[in-house]
């Protein structure tokens, strides 16, 4: 019996010391090799960071002219640690910031990442809110406000499509941009400018330190923690001639369509404007849902940028190509005369010249500067599709520009193939090729690609790659960062041709029978072509491209009006509108 006694305590004696033993060792991981991890936990009750909002960039014009700045906001957040277990200030907020008191811990709810991170509930409070809130600071544990920044528009113009707009940063965005640093309630770029040149707007958030009592509420600043100071973002300054883009969207305000303006001499573009569009300064204050469903429900939809975005048959400005193409391949000849009455026939079908009653006897020259259908028509014979084909895709249509704007569409060449996958084999006609090289039919181009090929044109086969950011410049350091301007030379077509268009094109416009006399400006020789495009869904689209001066041209233009009828008779007059201003200065 003795002897169990003496095995039962030796046992108690062990297990004790185990214990022991495992109390010691804990111990130890706690205060020595994870102290720093607890240390900052415990003083996360103690300690508030509070994030400080970077300015974002300013935008600009090319002349230095500020077109997006920002002004000062207040949003309200809070710590749910601190907030929610005070039923008293859930009230008084509920109250100041006129919400139900359900909705407002709902929102929070959703949003919290974290007990101790703050949740932004409000934007732009006015200075009532701002005073309540500061009067009850006592009374609202958890509770603070931050100054962040809204866009403004001081420059003029709107051009909503081309600046884009901010958002509230959604989960996914979160998800796709964890390792940048975004949190919950941030803005970030959902459009335009905003969007594609986000990360050298947003700058880089700072960071300061306050302490707060048992109840959350603000006691000092701890200036002695460090901290870091917010880094303004880049400054933009864009290609954009305000006078120019200003004239096209005033002329443009009661229409649809859309106008891009170059510099033929390296890509920048000094305007691009869609109609219709929308008041960017809608989303510089709290979007409501009622606004947004407006916009995305409009039968115009103004949220579309239809000069890079939205696709048309170019119509008569088209026939350039078949010219180049006709003009290499020699099955265009410049002495050939070709009769036009007023219709093409193929097999029982009469393709119907825009002239009813016929051009008559028409050389290349007349049939540029007439834009007479028949004539490319009968050419067309000779070219083929595949021909047709080979010089838009050299022209760069049926792919995007590059230019440094989101959701830029490609267009559509339409080839053999194209049309045997659509229609099947031997089952598609001669037809859709006639409407293809008058610019109608299955052929898609952006307004965007129409001033590229101007500029093309104009150049001599020479392209640069179109773009609106001239630079971008460090507001703190002025470091500037000039654009690299990229150009490639189109293959396939000689000087010989290109300036054998480029008269054709003087006629359209300077020519006693030129369809664009509209566009002529004194004093500057001004080359174009005109396009009226025919549209299953209403009136015609009415196009005008164009560039000048003849020899080394220093703008290039693509002008299209939605349903707008004759490009002659309203494209055209815009165009000349916009060179005038131009060669003013």
């Amino acid at each position: 019996m003795y002897q169990d006694l003496s095995n039962l305590k030796r046992f108690y004696i062990l297990f004790t010391l185990v214990l022991f033993a495992i109390l010691i060792v804990r111990t130890g991981q706690l205060q020595l090799y994870q102290w720093d991890k607890y240390f900052r936990e415990s003083e996360k009750n103690r300690i508030r960071d509070i994030i400080i909002e970077p300015l974002r960039g300013l935008i600009f014009d090319r002349n230095g002219e500020i077109l997006v700045d920002n002004r000062p906001n207040y949003s309200v957040s809070v710590v749910p640690y601190e907030f929610l277990k005070a039923d008293s200030a859930i009230i008084l907020l509920s109250e100041i910031l006129n919400q139900r008191p359900d909705a407002l811990k709902k929102k929070i709810n959703e949003d919290k990442r974290g007990n101790f991170s703050p949740v932004k509930i409000n934007r732009q409070i006015d200075f009532k809110v701002l005073s309540a809130i500061e009067e009850r600071r006592l009374d609202l544990p958890g509770v603070f406000y931050n100054t962040e920044s809204r866009r403004y528009y001081p420059g003029g113009i709107k051009a909503p499509h081309l600046f884009g707009y901010l958002g509230e940063i959604t989960s996914a965005e979160l998800k796709k941009f964890k390792n940048a640093n975004y949190k919950q309630g941030d803005s970030i770029g959902k459009n335009g400018i905003e969007l594609q040149d986000e990360e050298y707007l947003r700058g880089t958030p700072g960071v300061k330190y306050i302490e707060v009592d048992v109840l959350g509420r603000e006691v000092r600043n701890l200036t002695g923690l460090g901290g870091q100071s917010s880094d303004p973002g880049r400054n933009l300054f864009l290609t954009i001639d305000v006078a120019i883009q200003k004239y096209l969207e005033d002329v443009m305000a009661d229409r649809k369509g859309a106008a891009v303006v170059l510099d033929p001499r390296n890509g920048e573009v000094l305007a691009l404007m869609s109609k219709p569009d929308y008041d960017p300064e809608i989303f510089s204050n709290p979007l409501t849902p009622e606004t947004w469903n407006q916009l995305v429900n409009h039968e115009n939809k103004p949220l579309y940028n239809r000069a890079s975005q939205s696709l048309f048959p170019p119509g008569s400005t088209y026939k350039l190509v078949l010219a180049a193409a006709g003009l290499e391949t020699g099955d265009i000849n410049l002495e050939e005369n070709i009769l036009c009455t007023g219709a093409h026939r193929l097999g029982n079908r009469l393709f119907h010249c825009w002239k009813k009653t016929g051009h008559g006897e028409v050389n290349f020259m007349a049939a540029v500067e007439q834009s007479c259908n028949v004539y490319f028509w009968e050419k067309s014979r000779d070219i083929g599709l595949e021909k047709w084909s080979e010089f838009s895709r050299n022209f760069q249509f049926g792919r995007p520009t590059k230019i440094d704007l989101p959701n830029e569409s490609a267009g559509l060449v339409p080839t053999k193939e194209y049309f045997d996958r659509k229609y099947g084999e031997k089952k598609w006609t001669r037809g859709l090729v006639l409407n293809l090289v008058v610019g109608q039919g299955d052929l898609l181009t952006t307004p965007l690609q129409m001033a590229q090929f101007a500029m093309i044109l104009g150049n001599e086969g020479v392209l640069f790659r179109p773009h609106l950011i001239k630079k971008n410049q460090d507001p703190l350091t002025g470091e500037v960062v000039f654009t690299k301007v990229d150009s490639i030379q189109i293959r396939g077509t000689s000087k010989k041709t290109y300036r054998t268009i480029k008269q054709g094109m003087n006629l359209v416009v300077n020519g006693v029978k030129g369809t664009a006399k509209s566009a002529r400006i004194r004093g500057v020789t001004v080359c174009g072509k005109t396009g009226t495009a025919q549209n299953p869904h209403g009136n015609s689209h009415a196009w005008f491209i164009g560039f000048a001066p003849m020899d080394k041209p220093k703008i290039a233009l693509c002008i299209m009006v939605e349903n707008g009828g004759s490009g002659g008779a309203v494209a055209a007059p815009i165009a000349g509108g916009v060179l005038s201003i131009y060669f003013k200065k």
